[in-house]
């Protein structure tokens, strides 16, 4: 399962940054959206940089573990060569969680 951004740039009514929704490449499920380019107001705002979003109810956290099953950090993600696939008892354990705010 890969995620990327999909379709056209489109900008809200509330400021000029240019977003596009991100979405699963296999099935094309919409899972939120990328900001794109970043308007001008918003650069200077204060927000936390993040430019990913994702939808709660379209998405579930999990922790990923290294192979000497240590959490994995950002700087130390593999190579999208070297990235193991979910396994389907994770992905199955994750159908059967209901997602609470």
């Amino acid at each position: 399962m890969r995620v990327d951004v999909m379709g056209k740039h489109f900008s809200t009514s509330t400021c000029d940054c240019k977003i596009k929704e991100a979405g699963c490449t296999s099935c094309g499920n919409l899972v939120g959206y990328n900001v794109v380019v970043p308007c001008i107001s918003c650069l200077k705002a204060c927000n936390n940089g993040h430019t990913w979003m994702f939808y709660s109810e379209a998405t579930w956290p999990f922790e990923r573990l290294d192979k000497e099953l240590n959490h994995l950090e950002w700087e130390h993600l593999p190579a999208e060569e070297e990235s193991t696939l979910i396994p389907d008892s994770v992905l199955d354990w994750i159908d059967d969680i209901e997602c609470c705010r």
